[in-house]
């Protein structure tokens, strides 16, 4: 848990996260960088489809 504070230390604003998400992406290896995008690619719209469903959902 200790590093995951350092990571993301208190609350962060939007420019925060995308600091960090960028940091993050550095650290992981190119190889397995494309292995993560191929599986965007081909599970990126149903997680999407998911979240809105869930949100539409909860407002209701």
């Amino acid at each position: 848990m200790a590093r995951f504070k350092r990571l993301f230390p208190g609350k962060m604003g939007p420019i925060g996260v995308a600091i960090a998400a960028y940091d993050i992406w550095r650290r992981i290896p190119p190889r397995h960088r494309r292995m993560l995008v191929a599986e965007a690619r081909r599970h990126g719209t149903r997680v999407a489809k998911a979240a809105v469903e869930r949100r539409r959902r909860r407002r209701h």
